[in-house]
């Protein structure tokens, strides 16, 4: 893929050598793909030249090797996305090529796939140039809003909490989870799936991290990793149960494990939990739990064992 930051970002670029252009692609591609939005840039033809890794997971492909052509192509092969809204989309991009006026958090009208299921975004479109400052492609970043409409829409059908679930998504409320995950792995992975959600995501690599984090009303969920090197997830619940003692906020805690979820979910009992999932948690498990635990929509959570 064509890295135009690299080819556009010094005046000395062409000097550069090609160990030093491929260095500087990865470190901007580090930090794109650290992005909870959607990206993806375009030549001046409107083919693919590159995106990062939020677009592949939102086709449902497996590497950006697997993508070719257009992302308008990809749109439709992947996504199944409705085909007029799809060339909406690259006509709205290509306005902004044409015209170098770029576009700022522009809401998207809806768009449906196959399944009927509907899609929110916010858009943003910049165009890129050269050294000559001649446009050369467009990048296009999505905001995936869906969560928020499917939250305000809940709101509107539901009388109990309606005023406070509004209230909070128009402040602008960012949930607060505490992960309580010792592998690296994991962390990232759970991370970038609440934080794609909106999330704002506290990790604790330990028992002792967790309880010295943790403060009744702080969090409005807690994800338990039950393996835990120095101590057990079960212990770690406990104490936070006994923090919580004598005041009026009770956080939802959610076990994950290494093991069938049918197994710990008696334990999960004891130990005053809500349930268990078993790992690896999935984007579609994280939306589910936000939606349920966090804006109390009466959401079905996907492998969520409880007694």
């Amino acid at each position: 893929m064509i890295n135009y930051w690299s080819i556009c970002m010094s005046s000395h670029a062409k000097n550069r050598t090609q160990d030093e252009i491929d260095s500087i692609h990865q470190y901007y591609m580090e930090i794109i793909n650290s992005m909870p939005n959607i990206v993806y840039w375009i030549d001046t033809e409107c083919n693919l030249k590159g995106c990062n890794n939020n677009f592949v997971e939102l086709l449902g492909v497996n590497t950006i090797n697997d993508l070719k052509g257009s992302p308008y192509q990809q749109m439709e092969e992947f996504a199944h996305w409705d085909k007029e809204r799809i060339e909406t989309l690259k006509l709205d991009d290509m306005k902004v090529i044409f015209s170098g006026v770029p576009q700022h958090h522009v809401e998207e009208q809806p768009i449906k796939d196959n399944s009927g299921k509907l899609f929110y975004f916010q858009s943003s479109r910049i165009p890129m140039y050269d050294r000559n400052k001649q446009i050369i492609g467009l990048i296009v970043i999505l905001n995936n809003i869906t969560l928020n409409k499917e939250i305000e829409t809940h709101a509107d059908a539901l009388q109990e909490n309606k005023q406070t679930t509004k209230s909070l998504l128009n402040e602008g409320y960012l949930p607060t989870v505490l992960m309580v995950e010792d592998n690296i792995i994991a962390q990232n992975v759970e991370k970038a799936l609440l934080t794609a959600l909106h999330c704002h995501v506290d990790i604790a690599d330990s028992a002792d991290s967790a309880i010295k984090l943790f403060q009744p009303g702080k969090y409005d969920l807690v994800l338990m990793d039950i393996g835990l090197e120095d101590s057990s997830g079960y212990v770690v619940a406990k104490q936070l149960r006994q923090k919580e003692k004598n005041t009026d906020h009770h956080v939802p805690i959610i076990a994950l494990t290494g093991f069938e979820a049918d197994v710990v979910k008696y334990d999960c009992q004891h130990y005053f939990m809500e349930g268990a999932i078993s790992k690896p948690l999935t984007c579609e498990q994280a939306e589910q739990i936000i939606k349920h635990y966090v804006y109390h929509m009466d959401v079905p959570i996907r492998g969520l064992k409880t007694t």
